[in-house]
């Protein structure tokens, strides 16, 4: 009995872990608030809220939600519109944005993902480099549409 408690206990704390990620470090996330001040700031506010009806929030943002994937091909490709984003449809493009390094990338994408309400895990430089090895040949912004068949 006492074996069966303890494996409950194990699987409670094992689902609890996978639905709540760990904290980013607190290093993490003032680099990435850096990065955010200086290139996403002017069309995301520094609320995360955007300025409707032409930059989407990233506040409660479900995109942002989504597999780490999606904000970083985001920063690497730009996306073009349109994009529902909290029942509001909106229609501009974002560019890709350059200048940015992986560690940069990972932590801009860390930073979105625990601030204005959102919870999501760290996402590492390795992360970035490979999800830029395999979008390697993408030379166009990427849809919603396509960003939804994969995601995971």
């Amino acid at each position: 009995m006492r074996f069966l408690s303890l494996l409950s206990l194990t699987f409670a704390a094992t689902l609890f872990a996978q639905e709540k990620p760990a904290a980013p470090s607190p290093e993490v996330m003032k680099r990435g608030e850096a990065v955010y001040g200086k290139t996403c700031i002017a069309c995301h506010q520094p609320t995360g809220l955007g300025i409707p009806p032409v930059f989407p929030p990233l506040a409660g943002s479900e995109w942002v939600a989504m597999s780490p994937s999606i904000p970083v091909r985001n920063i690497l490709h730009g996306m073009t519109g349109p994009v529902t984003v909290k029942g509001t449809t909106y229609t501009s493009m974002m560019p890709a944005v350059t200048g940015l390094s992986d560690g940069d990338i990972a932590d801009v994408v860390t930073y979105v993902r625990n601030s204005f309400g959102n919870s999501g895990a760290a996402v590492t430089e390795a992360d970035v480099k490979a999800i830029k090895a395999q979008y390697a040949d993408r030379k166009t912004p990427w849809t919603a549409e396509e960003f939804q068949k994969d995601a995971k």
